[in-house]
Parts: C-alpha cells; sequence; structure tokens
C-alpha cells in the first residue's frame, strides 16, 4: 500500500494565486525557501479558501474588510465607510493604491500597507482593474503567504516541520500576532500590540496542514 499526495503540491503550486505561479521548494532542510513554478494538476480547492481558518484568526487582530488605518493602529473607527461612504467593495484596487499615495495607509482585512499590497498585486492573478472585495483581499493574503513568507506555505505543504519558522514569519507580516515572549514583532510602532498568541496561532496552521495532508489518498 502507497499513500500519494494526490493534488496537495499542486494547492499552493497553482490556485488562483496566478502570476508566476508559485511554490516548489529544492530541499525540506534548505535554510532558504525557494519560489518556482510548475504544477500539471488543477484539480484543488483554491489556496486562499484553504487559507481561511488561518485569514480568520487574523482578522480578529487586525480588521475587517473595510477596515483603514492612517498611519496609527485604530485612527480611524468606521473605516472606509465612515471616510467615503462606500465600502471597498465598491473601489478597484488601483484606486485604492491611489488613496494609499494621498490620504490612507493600511488597508482591508488583512491591513495592506502600501508598498505590501503593490507586491501582493504583482505576485498574485489579482489585476488593479479587479474590484477590492472580500475575495480579492483573501487572494492578496494568499500570495503573501506564498510569495512573501515561504516560510508559513512550506511549513503547510508539508516541505519543513519547523512551526517556530513559520510563525516567526506570520509575526513579522502582521502585527496582531505573537512574535515571542507574549510580544509582537511590532509592539510599541504605530500605535501595534499583539492580540493573538503564537500558541493560537500554531493550532490554526497545524489544522489546515492536518486537513491539507489528509486528503491523501490510497493506491496499488
Amino acid at each position: 500500500m502507497i499513500l500519494k499526495r494526490s493534488t496537495i503540491p499542486c494547492l499552493l503550486l497553482c490556485s488562483a494565486l496566478g502570476g508566476t505561479g508559485a511554490f516548489f521548494y529544492m530541499s525540506a532542510a534548505a535554510e532558504e525557501i525557494t519560489p518556482g513554478s510548475y504544477c500539471d494538476n488543477l484539480d484543488f480547492m483554491p489556496v486562499h479558501e484553504r487559507l481561511k481558518p488561518l485569514a480568520d484568526l487574523l482578522a480578529r487582530g487586525e480588521g475587517d474588510y473595510n477596515s483603514v488605518n492612517r498611519g496609527y493602529a485604530g485612527d480611524t473607527p468606521g473605516g472606509i465607510k465612515r471616510l467615503t461612504g462606500s465600502s471597498f467593495g465598491a473601489y478597484t484596487v488601483q484606486q485604492v493604491i491611489d488613496m494609499q499615495y494621498r490620504w490612507i495607509y493600511a488597508v482591508g482585512r488583512y491591513q495592506f500597507i502600501p508598498r505590501t499590497l503593490r507586491y501582493a498585486v504583482s505576485m498574485s492573478d489579482v489585476t488593479p482593474s479587479d474590484k477590492f472585495t472580500a475575495v480579492t483581499q483573501d487572494k492578496l493574503m494568499a500570495a503573501l503567504i506564498i510569495h512573501k513568507r515561504p516560510a508559513i506555505g512550506a511549513f503547510l505543504n508539508g516541505d519543513h516541520d519547523n512551526a517556530h519558522r513559520a510563525l516567526d514569519d506570520l509575526a513579522r507580516e502582521w502585527a496582531s500576532v505573537e512574535y515571542r515572549n507574549g510580544r509582537g514583532y511590532y509592539d510599541g510602532y504605530g500605535g501595534n500590540r499583539a492580540s493573538i498568541s503564537r500558541n493560537e496561532a500554531w493550532k490554526v496552521l497545524q489544522m489546515i496542514k492536518e486537513r491539507w495532508w489528509s486528503s491523501a489518498v490510497e493506491v496499488s
């Protein structure tokens, strides 16, 4: 009896991220994690949907799909609706980027700052003309996990078992996640303070990893 990983390798390789594709590792033990681009199996759930438990956890500390700050955490109660009367879903990604150039800073459920939002767009199949909807924001969050913080995706994909590396990367990307010793990586900067414990984040990462691997199939 052999257990085969079915579509798992492609979950991080292809998805709706598109763009330069994604995710291949030269060695599970390698210190550097190098993105790649190959996939030949498209029968899978998109990465941004598989990351939903993590996305929901981050939202608890970061905000909702219409959240905004102008440089200091919590400085804009009511978010974009209070500022413009419309939700982010009414605006294109490019319009949001333009707003960031002029008068707002972190945006959306995952509090994308200007350079991070532009990077996420460049590494996904999201285009500047797409609306900045909930699905768009989820895809952009997934692009950060895969491309900017690949130690997280590598852990979920089973390419390494060092949860500390994955958790460190998570805390470096999102200020609401504890880094070490009860503090966030950005505590004290711009009003940031971690509110999601490292243990909570570990449990969610482990749950996602186990669900991905549970789709292994038996072949002769």
